[in-house]
């Protein structure tokens, strides 16, 4: 994640404290572990995303979780990037087409 998009998210978690400071009490490890995926993804409201946030930032349990799942999509963002060799390719669409013409054969004798 950018460096603005940390500060963008940190200020409008900050905007959200001071907008509803005392609403809701602080938040456990339990409630961050249960919405981290949409924590990650920013699809919080803006007061459930401050208390996650400063959870976070307080405890390294739960930073340790989070920096593990970024990494974890890092990963898979990259290896879902690469294309296979194209001697692979032909490779496969050869045995597709073997298949293909081998059911369609047997599906015809059986008839």
């Amino acid at each position: 994640m950018s460096t603005e998009r940390h500060e963008e998210l940190a200020d409008r978690a900050e905007r959200a404290v001071r907008a509803r400071a005392g609403e809701r009490g602080p938040c456990s490890c339990e409630e961050l572990l249960e919405h981290l995926f949409e924590f990650l993804d920013s699809e919080l409201d803006e007061d459930q995303d401050a208390r996650l946030r400063r959870h976070a930032a307080e405890c390294p349990t739960c930073t340790a979780a989070a920096d593990a799942e970024q990494h974890i999509r890092e990963l898979v963002r990259r290896s879902c990037a690469e294309v296979a060799p194209s001697s692979l390719r032909l490779r496969v669409r050869s045995q597709l087409s073997v298949l293909r013409v081998t059911r369609t054969t047997m599906t015809w004798t059986a008839d």
